[in-house]
């Protein structure tokens, strides 16, 4: 069904104004847009951190379970750092290397210690400071280790 009407207008339509000025026109671009809320995940150099981390005592894990407990991997990755132990023993002869590792300017600073016992003789030996870092000569990696041979504590 159509419907067709028609109205005729003694006088003119009024017309609309060409440019009216609301309170939205007013606003400033920040007021109409308004900012990407803040994001306050974890960022991305937090997230690899975390997942290198992960991964570090993953194989720490499978390091200690397939040599029966006689070499552990703890690592940090926030606090830049790793513990490594190396060590077995029994009543007649024990050997033991702790070392506490820390990455940072592009090296590694090292604090070691060595223990040994033969029977009822106990040997404790903490090895002087040492730092890594990587270097190349003619071409060729290599790794230079700085040793502390002499340390100053005031």
């Amino acid at each position: 069904m159509l419907c067709s009407s028609s109205v005729a207008f003694a006088e003119a339509p009024p017309t609309a104004p060409l440019c009216t000025l609301d309170d939205d026109a007013l606003l400033t671009l920040d007021e109409q847009w308004p900012r990407v809320p803040a994001d306050h995940s974890i960022s991305l150099e937090d997230r690899i951190t975390d997942k290198v981390t992960d991964l570090g005592n993953h194989v720490g894990n499978q390091l200690d379970q397939l040599s029966h407990h006689v070499a552990r991997l703890h690592v940090d990755g926030r606090a830049r750092r790793a513990q490594l132990h190396l060590g077995y023993g029994n009543e007649h002869l024990l050997v033991n290397f702790d070392s506490s590792w820390l990455f940072a300017d592009g090296k590694a600073y090292v604090k070691a210690k060595l223990e040994l016992a033969l029977g009822d003789h106990h040997f404790e030996l903490e090895l002087p400071n040492m730092d890594l870092s990587h270097d190349n000569y003619k071409g060729e990696g290599m790794v230079e280790v700085n040793v502390s041979v002499l340390e100053k504590r005031f």
